[in-house]
């Protein structure tokens, strides 16, 4: 069985062009937190995690005081690994920043397999390379006005995007007015989806839903305290719009737990916040089984991998523009879909990280 031999992190912060704006917070920065993970032979897979600005210290010191001597000599195969670390890290959580750097773990323990076998990761999960929609997230932030907003959703849809998700959380007239603007700019067959991001009360949000009821809505993302899956299921009993959730659940559990409270129509699982690659999937699994789509939160070149293997992924989401400026290849559109690369493992190459990079 190959071992682990060498582990090493990396902590980067990664300037926005523009401060980014939604209903309950404002972040011009995104801290990328990577972990490296070599075995025996030589071969190397690479993993990482987020956070939008602090934190990242903490998530990086983790993997390598506690993690880190575990890992090593350890198991390289992804399941054997994460049980091990889990096994052994339960004591501090199981959510939040243990669960961030468990992710970046599992993701290059997963790369690892991919580079040691030479095969793509999407091909190791069963799956068979195909195109995949995409839905646009980078032109619906809140600090848009409602005529940039609009520009946004045209070129959206110039761009063949699936879909287009665009922040709310200010006072219901304006929240109203913006969505009906971008509702009028989206044709039949470009989904519009908006997002909360955990702004409301549910009587709040039962009243924008009630106010939009005649718009044909894919989505009310988030529109809740992170974990009251009794207000979910209050809210999802009195309102037609599906309710979406997930980029804030950090394990399996979690996602079981808001299911069985009737809580979510759409899961939102998100690769570097739920463990990484290994319960992403038992998250779809779940899905699958209550008859649920799941909709993946952020990091695309991970996604795209993922989503293939899957029928009830609708589309991932576009929104790695920060991402994008450190990695040598980023994923393309292409008539509004992307597909996963034919490299090795999930095929991202890090480049330029070390003008940003955190030494501490």
């Amino acid at each position: 069985m190959s071992r682990i031999t060498d582990v090493r992190t990396g902590l980067y912060r990664i300037p926005n062009e523009t401060a980014l704006e939604d209903a309950t917070q404002s972040f011009d920065r995104l801290e990328l937190i990577t972990v490296r993970l070599e075995d025996e032979t030589g071969k190397v897979g690479t993993g990482f995690t987020y956070t939008i600005g602090s934190g990242g210290t903490t998530i990086r010191t983790f993997i390598d005081d506690v993690c880190g001597p575990i890992l090593l000599e350890g198991p390289t195969a992804p399941r054997a690994l994460r049980a091990e670390l889990a096994a052994k890290t339960t004591f501090v959580g199981r959510e939040g920043i243990s669960e961030l750097a468990r992710s970046a773990i599992d993701i290059a323990a997963w790369d690892l397999l991919g580079n040691r076998l030479d095969t793509p990761l999407y091909e190791l999960l069963g799956g068979e390379r195909r195109d995949v929609p995409v839905y646009e997230t980078d032109g619906g932030w809140l600090h848009f006005d409602v005529e940039t907003l609009a520009r946004n959703a045209e070129t959206a849809v110039e761009e063949g995007f699936y879909g287009f998700k665009m922040k709310v959380g200010r006072d219901h007239g304006e929240d109203e007015e913006r969505v009906r603007v971008v509702s009028e700019v989206l044709p039949e067959g470009v989904d519009l989806l908006i997002d909360g991001n955990c702004a409301y009360t549910v009587n709040e949000a039962r009243r924008l839903a009630n106010r939009l009821a005649d718009i044909d809505i894919g989505w009310f993302e988030e529109p809740l305290p992170k974990g009251d899956y009794a207000a979910y299921a209050d809210l999802r009993g009195h309102v037609d719009v599906p309710i979406a959730a997930g980029e804030n659940l950090y394990n399996v559990t979690q996602f079981k737990q808001i299911l069985e409270c009737q809580g979510v129509d759409v899961l939102q699982p998100d690769v570097a916040r739920v463990g990484g690659i290994t319960p992403w999937m038992a998250v779809a699994e779940l899905a699958e089984a209550w008859g649920r789509p799941a909709s993946p939160h952020y990091v695309e070149p991970i996604h795209v991998h993922l989503a293939v293997c899957y029928d009830t992924v609708p589309y991932v989401e576009h929104h790695s523009t920060v991402l994008d400026r450190v990695v040598r290849d980023p994923l393309t559109v292409s008539d509004g879909t992307f597909s996963p690369p034919n490299a090795p493992g999930h095929g991202i190459e890090f480049d330029g990280l070390e003008a940003f990079a955190v030494r501490e």
